[in-house]
């Protein structure tokens, strides 16, 4: 099988049955609605002062829902077998991997698109000025946390206790993401006191960030699926 059609294979069979189902889905955007109402109304009602917590409520809120995404990213391949004929396939490992990656890409900005509006429009903040920006870095943020923990998933396949394994190996991994994420997300509202004013140093460093990891997970997950 040829790279990029096993990539649009398996990412065409995961979209469809998730459409189908809805399970995933719907629990991440239930459990990201949820944690959006219990931000808002566990804050100031002051719009200055919730303009300071913004950043650090939405990267929060990725963090979560990203989390338990990933979580299920080979849970439907773990019944029956499924994921050992896939891996022993002769399809391109890597290409597997991508699929995965743009699937849990997809779930993540999806959630985004949900929790943004909601936290805007609860803590009355005004993005407009800063909106185009802003979505970069959260399409950055969510392209490196998939890229961190869409491989280590592999390791939620038949593991005990996988929901409290899987969490404590990505947080560690995607503290970079965070930091970047949370400081050029204050720059942009103008709360956050930078080294820089320039909100590009902390996109470059997530853009940085995505390759290397990226980069690194297609190169070694035929070795961590092998081993």
């Amino acid at each position: 099988m040829s790279y990029l059609h096993t990539v649009t294979t398996v990412l065409a069979k995961d979209v469809r049955t998730e459409l189908r189902s809805k399970e995933t889905l719907a629990t991440l955007l239930l459990f990201g609605g949820v944690l959006t109402f219990v931000l808002a109304f566990g804050l100031s009602n002051d719009p200055k002062m919730n303009r300071r917590i913004m950043p650090g409520a939405i990267w929060l809120a990725v963090l979560f829902t990203g989390t338990l995404g990933v979580g299920r990213t080979f849970a439907r391949e773990a019944e029956d077998g499924a994921f050992a004929a896939l891996v022993l396939s002769p399809a391109p490992r890597s290409a597997i991997l991508l699929a995965k990656i743009i699937v849990n890409l997809l779930m993540t900005l999806t959630v985004i698109a949900l929790v943004l509006p909601l936290l805007t429009m609860l803590l009355r903040v005004d993005l407009t000025d800063v909106l185009g920006p802003l979505i970069l870095q959260l399409i950055l943020g969510s392209i490196g946390f998939a890229v961190i923990g869409t491989p280590l998933a592999v390791m939620a396949v038949g593991a005990r206790f996988a929901e409290v394994l899987l969490p404590m190996v990505i947080f560690p991994l995607v503290v970079p993401v965070l930091i970047a994420g949370v400081k050029g997300t204050g720059v942009l509202l103008g709360v956050t006191a930078s080294v820089t004013d320039e909100p590009t140093v902390w996109l470059q460093m997530m853009l940085a960030f995505d390759v290397f990891y990226g980069a690194g997970g297609l190169l070694l997950f035929e070795r961590m699926v092998s081993e």
